[in-house]
């Protein structure tokens, strides 16, 4: 929870210090002190310090590696942003699946604190050798930026087009968006899809062991299972965005989830290879949704509000993330479910409520702008 608080101001942070110093510096930076958190929170026997190390100083460098990361594929993949940025969540979902039972394995081993310092050595190795590797073709510029998108969005317009008008870029600016309703729909349904996801997340392995009476080993395996779902939704709904829209793949996304944990209370709530069947596929909903947050502002809203725009709606992750633990832990187990699937339902529904709504303000515009 207090690492999605960190979200909003990691987004405003470090957009300001992109645009000053080039996304290269700033990706190296966070990664480092990403690191550096992990590798404290190992040394310490405080639990505030852990805290403050975990959650707030790896929250800060975790988002600020991000933002770099989505700065980056949208200046040098513009037109195939959505594949790419799954690619990128489809890595993350990855990372957890080897991840997962290696360090159950090592704790059981081992103690959490030599885990954990292990694990800041080898993060601060890894990622400050990735980090360095990253080129940065606009130096931070985001009028460059810009026109980097543009260009690729005239020559897909003229490629489809030929002779006619190219498309505008979004112009919608981070004040405007706070007074249009598509921003509040987009926020809303991102906590709504994401609930169950968020749930999950974090107490997937108590709920295996709670409700299916499984050991330690195996509740592992479901958070691994998760992860394999993770790595295919980044990928795929990424792919899918490209082809017909964040949108309208969010609001896809939101109704066939829904259904799906229906038929799970249905037919196979009592069952822990369901339940592991389940964990799939709210892993790739979760990846999903993360993948398209992004791709949605990037296609609604000007790019030179990109951190701010992204901050404001981190806000949204940050409720989510605070409230879906919560719910898991303190809402029987298909109550649970079944709530999460009505939200996820609604979040669809309400997805396309925005799109259509912003469609609409930029026909208003008499702007070529389409989401």
């Amino acid at each position: 929870t207090v690492t999605m608080f960190c979200e909003f101001p990691s987004f405003i942070v470090g957009g300001w210090l992109m645009n000053k110093f080039g996304i290269k510096k700033v990706q190296v930076t966070s990664g480092v002190l990403y690191g550096a958190a992990i590798l404290i929170s190992g040394l310490t026997s405080s639990v505030a310090v852990f805290v403050v190390a975990q959650g707030v100083m790896a929250g800060l460098a975790m988002y600020g590696v991000y933002i770099c990361n989505v700065a980056l594929i949208n200046a040098l993949f513009p037109k195939n942003k959505g594949l790419v940025m799954g690619i990128m969540f489809g890595a993350q979902g990855i990372g957890s699946i080897i991840l997962a039972p290696i360090l159950a394995y090592s704790i059981q081993a081992f103690t959490a604190s030599i885990v954990l310092v292990a694990e800041g050595i080898i993060f601060i190795i890894v990622l400050f050798t990735a980090t360095m590797l990253v080129y940065d073709p606009t130096k931070g510029n985001r009028e460059l930026q810009a026109r980097i998108q543009k260009e690729a969005d005239e020559q897909e317009l003229a490629e489809a087009i030929a002779g006619k008008e190219a498309g505008a870029l979004p112009t919608m600016r981070w004040k405007r968006a706070l007074t249009h309703p598509a921003f509040w729909l987009i926020f809303i349904s991102i906590i709504a899809v994401q609930m169950i996801g968020n749930v999950l997340v974090t107490d997937i392995a108590v709920l295996a062991e709670a409700v299916y009476k499984v050991n330690e080993t195996d509740s592992a395996w479901v958070v691994s299972a998760f992860g394999v779902g993770a790595g295919l939704g980044g990928i795929i709904i990424g792919y899918i965005s490209d082809k017909i829209g964040p949108y309208k793949t969010t609001f896809l996304l939101g109704i066939i989830d829904g259904v799906l944990l229906l038929l799970f209370i249905l037919l196979g709530a009592e069952s822990f290879m369901a339940y592991a069947a389940i964990c799939i596929i709210q892993g790739f909903t979760y990846n999903g949704m993360t993948t398209l947050n992004p791709i949605m502002i990037t296609d609604s809203y000007s790019p030179k509000d990109l951190g701010t725009v992204l901050g404001l709606m981190g806000i949204s992750y940050a409720i989510v993330g605070a409230i879906g633990p919560q719910i898991g832990l303190s809402v029987p187990f298909v109550p649970m479910i079944i709530l999460c699937a009505v939200l996820s339902i609604i979040g669809g529904m309400l997805a396309k409520m925005a799109g259509r709504a912003l469609n609409k303000y930029y026909r208003a515009e008499g702007s070529k702008c389409a989401v």
